[in-house]
């Protein structure tokens, strides 16, 4: 199990505990997605991926600041992680979305293969099957972490708007992603187990 104690201070150096997150920090909320990352069972890259999958900004969040993501600070968050995570965490703030939902449609497919695109360049980023997985586990623990809605938060309804891609996903990725999706779900979003 992670211990997210252990790399506070390394996150309240790089601020963000001092940038706002829907109605917490970003520090609470990198903290919740890598507790659901755990609860789901991700490799341990994975769960230290989503503790800083958000500090150079997504395409969701301060979306302007990734235009150009200073070598300086993935020097420095490379030094924390070990370059494979750094570079997950790259990838992760500058992948185009829709190009996440392509990737999935293709692993799909017999010799499908992932195709996602940098949202700044649309240049492809090169990604293997396996690494395409750990990236889509990583989002689908953020987009879980934006549950319940927040009060008063202007943010899309992520069930309503995009349950159906997301409880796919969960299904894609097996059953310890499932069951901890179906800790934030019910109705028609729940993942019948016993089906799978």
């Amino acid at each position: 199990m992670l211990d997210t104690e252990k790399y506070r201070s390394d996150l309240l150096r790089l601020g963000t505990h001092k940038v706002a997150h829907q109605d917490q920090t970003l520090l609470e909320h990198m903290i919740r997605v890598s507790e659901i990352l755990q609860d789901m069972q991700a490799a341990p890259d994975v769960c230290l991926a989503g503790l800083f999958h958000g500090v150079y900004g997504t395409e969701g969040l301060h979306n302007d600041d990734v235009e150009a993501i200073p070598e300086a600070k993935r020097i420095e968050v490379r030094a924390i992680v070990g370059p494979s995570i750094e570079q997950m965490i790259f990838n992760f703030s500058v992948m185009n979305y829709a190009s996440m939902g392509k990737s999935l449609r293709n692993l799909m497919r017999p010799k499908g293969n992932p195709e996602m695109k940098d949202r700044r360049t649309g240049a492809p980023i090169a990604m293997e099957r396996d690494e395409f997985e750990d990236l889509l586990r990583l989002k689908l623990g953020d987009v879980l972490a934006h549950l319940p809605a927040q009060v008063g938060h202007s943010q899309l309804n992520l069930p309503a708007e995009y349950g159906s891609f997301w409880k796919l996903a969960a299904e894609y990725l097996g059953p310890e992603a499932c069951a901890t999706w179906n800790k934030f779900m019910e109705g028609p979003l729940w993942i019948d187990m016993e089906q799978m």
